[in-house]
């Protein structure tokens, strides 16, 4: 069962010379699942049975290259090609709640699609990204104690998070702030990774 969803999706429908608004809503509230469905994958209740929420909130401004609506547009693509530019992407809103955990987020990026930038062929984003992760390691560690993932690879997943991440105000929380700079330069909480 699910007390809500909700899926839009907005974007310009011709291509031209002036960006248009676009936008990517998708809301998936309280989805809870029957007991029988939990027990084939954890019959000793080790995870929580709280109802799961997926909330991704995308907006920005974007132009089409060519005519995506035209029928030789297939044929027309060659692979690699990319038949839209984006000029901004925004985040508005994340919120991934699943087995006792949660992620959530926020973020604007401005894009610029010159080419030879310092992520070349792709476009140089500019912006930052902020993260916090509550009931993360809780997680890890129950999903290892129930024989559902290997402790090498929770291990390596501890290390990302101790690369990208800091601890956050309350217990097992975790923040981060990915901010990338017009010359290519990536930093996670003030320390530059690239």
């Amino acid at each position: 069962s699910m007390a809500e969803s909700e899926g839009r999706l907005t974007m310009p429908v011709t291509p031209g010379e002036e960006t248009g608004d676009f936008g990517l809503l998708m809301r998936l509230v309280d989805l809870e699942i029957s007991e029988g469905i939990w027990g084939m994958f954890d019959p000793t209740g080790q995870l929580p049975r709280d109802p799961a929420t997926l909330i991704l909130d995308l907006a920005g401004q974007a132009r089409w290259l060519v005519d995506v609506f035209d029928p030789e547009f297939a044929q027309a693509m060659s692979p690699g090609d990319v038949p839209v530019e984006f000029e901004s992407l925004t985040l508005n809103a994340l919120q991934l709640s699943v087995g006792g955990a949660e992620l959530t987020g926020d973020g604007a990026f401005d894009i610029d699609n010159a080419p030879g930038g310092p992520f070349a062929p792709a476009p140089t984003p500019s912006g930052a990204i902020n993260l916090q992760l509550a009931g993360g390691n809780t997680l890890l560690d129950t999903l290892v104690n129930m024989g559902l993932l290997p402790q090498e690879q929770a291990m390596g997943a501890r290390m990302m998070l101790g690369l990208f991440a800091r601890p956050g105000e309350g217990p097992d929380t975790l923040v981060s702030t990915i901010e990338v700079g017009k010359d290519g330069s990536v930093s996670a909480n003030g320390q530059r990774i690239r």
